[in-house]
């Protein structure tokens, strides 16, 4: 395996043509994360953004985004944006942790969302999560008809609270997509309002993550697009959602709601509204990312195991450095910390081994 690294706007058409013919070819990369509009758009608000093009035998066959934070330690392109990372491969190539590394000019690569599939890459791993899917390949009927009697019963509820929306505010309308100036910030207005009330200090609208959604926005083409959903009761917004599609899989990122509505549930009832009308639209799945959330829960019928750890080069001070640390982790885990008990390891991803980028890019 070797490799040249490139800035994004660097790939030509043929390049950018390869990676997204890897991607219809490989089930893996279904996720719109895999797609090189996602990496483009990063690398346009991000200049720490590269692209490492992988070939074997003269052929490109894998490519590999991500960010050049310290040195040469890397973090999955998109940072903590990014619901699905890891190398783009062509169909029955497969690469060792040591080789892709080499091939980038690496030392390491950290990461919290590789799918365990690329296993790899995966043997280091030390903490492992899934991420909820809907599958509504065979329609919306045939998914209810797979639930079970809590969903049906939670249904009951949903029904039940879109009645009172209607009775108390007016007539319930929905919209797959909403490209509309007025809607994207009404929706970032209920997204911060909805980071302030859990006590974090992230800004939708704000930095580099703001300009990236801000190109995605735009985008709508055959394999990707940017949807933004909304829901109405009258005249006011309750609920939004902006995500990214790629062909038939819409990720399900950045949902917003009206904080003085909440106990009509009208995020539920924009992900019910959206699962009812996907085929029309052309989507079959919805991935809702990494987390155990309880509405993810309840419309999940199956799920991508994930995990996150770091790749290092042997014997480099990435590697010796980030061994040390997880090591201090597993003792310190083995203390009575109680409810503390995820404090050193949230630590150490803050710290070292996570994929947070820093705000500000030299």
């Amino acid at each position: 395996m070797k490799g040249h690294v490139l800035r994004l706007a660097q790939l030509d058409r043929d390049l950018i043509g390869r990676w997204s013919q890897i991607c219809d070819t490989n089930p893996l990369y279904q996720s719109p994360f895999y797609r090189p509009q996602f990496s483009r758009a990063v690398a346009a608000a991000r200049p720490d953004a590269r692209v490492a093009v992988l070939e074997r035998g003269g052929d490109v066959v894998g490519f590999f985004p991500f960010h050049l934070t310290r040195g040469d330690v890397s973090k999955p392109i998109g940072g903590h944006i990014n619901d699905y990372h890891g190398p783009i491969l062509a169909h029955g190539v497969a690469v060792t942790a040591p080789a892709l590394l080499r091939a980038a000019g690496l030392s390491a690569y950290d990461y919290n969302h590789l799918p365990a599939a690329f296993s790899t890459l995966a043997e280091g791993a030390h903490t492992f999560s899934y991420s909820p899917r809907m599958d509504l390949s065979d329609g919306y009927d045939a998914y209810v008809a797979r639930k079970d009697s809590r969903w049906t019963k939670a249904q009951r509820e949903v029904r039940r609270r879109q009645r009172k929306t209607e009775t108390e505010i007016g007539p319930l309308r929905f919209a797959f997509h909403d490209p509309s100036e007025a809607v994207h910030e009404r929706h970032v207005e209920m997204k911060n309002a909805q980071y302030a009330r859990m006590g974090l200090r992230a800004m939708l609208g704000s930095g580099w993550v703001g300009d990236v959604l801000d190109r995605l926005r735009t985008v709508d083409e055959p394999d990707f697009a940017g949807v933004m959903s909304t829901l109405h009761a009258g005249d006011r917004l309750i609920a939004a959602h902006f995500g990214i599609r790629a062909k038939g899989v819409l990720h399900w990122w950045f949902p917003s709601y009206d904080l003085a509505l909440y106990k009509l549930g009208p995020g539920i009832n924009l992900i019910n509204q959206c699962a009812m009308t996907a085929n029309e639209h052309g989507v079959t799945l919805i991935d809702f990312g990494k987390g155990d959330e309880d509405f993810k829960l309840h419309f999940a019928d199956h799920r991508v195991d994930l995990c996150e750890g770091s790749i290092c080069r042997a014997r480099s001070m990435a590697a010796s450095l980030r061994q040390g640390t997880q090591a201090l982790v597993g003792l310190a885990e083995r203390l009575p910390l109680g409810q503390y008990r995820t404090v050193p390891r949230r630590a150490v991803a803050r710290l070292i081994s996570g994929v947070t980028l820093p705000e500000k890019v030299g």
